[in-house]
């Protein structure tokens, strides 16, 4: 456990400006991101700079329900290539062993009936490529991106209702709890099915066991 742990803070060291920010669970939690992802995510992260804090915590909604749910339509190529670049940093940053080309097809067409079908999601996912598009304007790369997009710490305690907020719970959060099952991710973890992946029942505690050592 040791090894690996120390692994995983290799990944994270200097990404951003040199920097490391260590946080714990609770503070994860406070940054939004849900307890589900949190079983699957690295104790490091990130800080980031001043620059675009801004436009990070602008107020959105405070709102439990996707902002504009009644406007539905069609999530646009780009913009869905935009958000599944998250899915390519989870796999890289985790080093999960999985084929991603064909498990996109999946997360375009959920992404797709989230877009098109009341309560929608389409202006959410909008205002999120917005974000990752500012991040990948301010640092480096789209791994610095995305390690402040999901880890920064930001200059304000309440963040559910800002744009950064809304978009770490309804949007990146969603997509990585999709992705670990439903891309196989979850076999990196030691387990050999998971609920909700074809090969076993969702309601069944069965279906989520460990493998043989």
């Amino acid at each position: 456990m040791g090894q690996d742990t120390d692994e995983i803070e290799k990944l994270w060291k200097g990404v951003t400006m040199g920097t490391t920010l260590r946080v714990d669970r609770r503070t994860l939690l406070k940054l939004g991101i849900s307890t589900g992802v949190l079983a699957s995510v690295p104790l490091a992260g990130c800080a980031i700079t001043g620059s675009a804090s801004d436009f990070m915590l602008e107020f959105i909604s405070d709102s439990e329900i996707p902002v504009n749910s009644d406007r539905t339509g069609v999530l646009d190529r780009e913009s869905f290539e935009t958000l599944a670049s998250l899915c390519d940093y989870v796999a890289r940053s985790w080093q999960l062993p999985t084929e991603l080309d064909a498990y996109f097809g999946q997360l375009e067409s959920d992404l797709q009936l989230k877009s098109r079908e009341a309560p929608a999601y389409l202006t959410e996912y909008e205002n999120a490529v917005q974000l990752v598009d500012r991040m990948r304007g301010e640092l480096k790369s789209d791994d610095q991106a995305w390690s402040a997009l999901l880890f920064g710490e930001l200059p304000e305690d309440e963040l559910a209702p800002t744009r950064i907020g809304r978009a770490r719970s309804l949007v990146f959060s969603e997509i990585i709890a999709h992705q670990i099952p439903l891309s196989g991710a979850f076999r990196s973890f030691g387990l050999v099915n998971y609920r909700g992946y074809f090969g076993g029942p969702y309601a069944s505690v069965g279906s989520y066991r460990r493998g043989a050592v």
